[in-house]
């Protein structure tokens, strides 16, 4: 009984000895450790998707993306229409990305898409992969968001990240309605980034909004499987 008290004391003075450490160097791939363990020594189950089969290469590891990901990422060409988020981003997703042309403004509204959708296409600028981060800012509606995803057309394939607005009346719904484009459109694809990020406040600025440098990356680490499967 001593010795079994005795092991179980050195493995949880280990457990907390790694976590913490952990803690200080706020990788994805040390993050995804921590979660494991922590799961186990409190039997809750794993949290989503923290563990993948990441590519042993420099990006792979900062994006845990896998090297079929990263190969066909590396393929694309995609459009980005968005917000202050995009803006932020744009930086990591070009790590990844082939082409990405981005129109990104801080403060844009869903409303302001159909202009840029018809400019890009004037100056035939859209390409076949279109990634949109709209819906920050402000309500939208339905007819709003079918009237975008009609615009840039069936031909193109669409990939709405949802939104993350801690306090704000329009998040749910907006989402709502980005979830429901997702399932009557074959060709539009929900980005669920309220989903993966909504317990991890440190992947963000000191407004829970915009994200940090971990969360840039964590950012990343979400877009680029759907785009990765679905992009053409």
């Amino acid at each position: 009984m001593k010795h079994q008290k005795l092991i179980y004391g050195l493995i949880a003075l280990f457990a907390i000895i790694f976590i913490g450490g952990a803690l200080i160097i706020p990788t994805p791939a040390i993050k995804s450790r921590v979660i494991t363990i922590s799961n186990f020594i409190t039997g809750h189950p794993k949290t989503k998707d923290d563990s993948r089969d990441v590519a042993n290469s420099k990006l792979g590891q900062k994006y845990q993306l896998s090297t079929a990901q990263l190969k066909k990422l590396n393929q694309l060409k995609v459009t980005g229409i968005g917000d202050s988020i995009m803006v932020r981003t744009t930086g990591d997703l070009k790590q990844v990305i082939g082409s990405f042309n981005v129109n990104a403004k801080i403060g844009r509204q869903v409303a302001a898409a159909p202009a840029i959708i018809t400019q890009l296409q004037t100056d035939q600028a859209m390409a076949k992969n279109v990634l949109i981060n709209l819906g920050t800012n402000g309500p939208t509606d339905t007819t709003t968001i079918d009237g975008i995803i009609d615009q840039i057309g069936a031909s193109h394939e669409i990939f709405w990240v949802n939104t993350r607005v801690p306090g704000k009346a329009w998040q749910d719904p907006n989402n709502q309605l980005i979830a429901a484009a997702a399932k009557k459109y074959t060709n539009v694809h929900l980005v669920d980034w309220l989903y993966v990020s909504q317990d991890n406040d440190n992947w963000f600025a000191d407004d829970n909004l915009h994200p940090n440098t971990l969360g840039d990356r964590e950012y990343v680490a979400t877009v680029g499987p759907v785009l990765a499967k679905y992009g053409k």
